[in-house]
């Protein structure tokens, strides 16, 4: 049976099985800081924005959005070249918006650290170290992506040269952000919950259930965008 993204029903059914394992990564991370976090406030406060937004912002945003745009081609390709022009600028939207969603997570952190009493360090966990990796790799990864593929439009022969380094990164960052995730999961749960993480208790276990969901979702998110051919039937390649 051929990995392709024209066979419509094993694809989409893949692809739906990927989307479950993300919304379940998602919702559980809004359960453990709505259920043992203290849960989250709108707006600022004194404290800046209020840290619990970070773990959801950034689950939300750096991984299950972005995860989501990277497979926009293959959910839906391309008929002809509009409609690849539309499924271009659809991509860089949902990246416009995951990166905005990733900046305010990425400024709960640092408010919670900058304006507690004493203030506290910043950058010293390798969670932070790598999720920064991530963050500004995203951030360069956006800006040349549209330069190259959107707007102004680079000739066909550099977008050419291009295209595999930004799929590349674009999985790369994703692994990234995940990678960042499980150890900021890890650290919140090792800090805040001492005495119960070693007997697992129920909020060790809606941790590490979460670190698995993400695990899982980067897999899929993975598979789909490497193994399933974007060769139609009549050899028309849709990129």
């Amino acid at each position: 049976m051929e990995l392709n993204i024209y066979n419509r029903k094993l694809f989409l059914g893949s692809f739906l099985v990927v989307e479950a394992t993300g919304l379940l990564a998602v919702i559980m991370t809004v359960a453990w800081v709505v259920q043992f976090k203290g849960g989250v406030v709108w707006g600022a406060t004194e404290m800046g924005i209020t840290f619990n937004w970070h773990p959801i912002l950034m689950t939300l945003g750096l991984i299950f959005l972005y995860g989501n745009g990277a497979l926009i081609y293959r959910v839906i390709p391309p008929r002809n070249d509009s409609h690849k022009l539309g499924l271009k600028i659809g991509h860089a939207i949902v990246m416009m918006i995951t990166f905005i969603i990733m900046v305010i997570g990425l400024q709960a952190a640092f408010d919670s650290h900058n304006l507690a009493t004493p203030p506290k360090p910043n950058m010293y966990t390798l969670h932070s170290w790598v999720g920064l990796i991530a963050a500004l790799l995203f951030g360069l990864q956006w800006a040349l992506g549209f330069s190259a593929f959107l707007f102004p439009k680079f000739s066909p022969e550099i977008r050419s040269i291009l295209m595999p380094f930004h799929q590349y990164f674009g999985s790369s960052i994703l692994c990234l952000a995940v990678a960042a995730a499980l150890m900021g999961h890890l650290e919140k749960a090792l800090w805040s919950n001492k005495q119960g993480y070693p007997q697992k208790n129920s909020e060790a276990m809606v941790v590490n259930f979460i670190g698995v969901f993400l695990v899982l979702f980067v897999m899929g998110v993975t598979f789909l965008l490497s193994k399933f051919s974007k060769e139609n039937p009549a050899g028309h390649r849709a990129v």
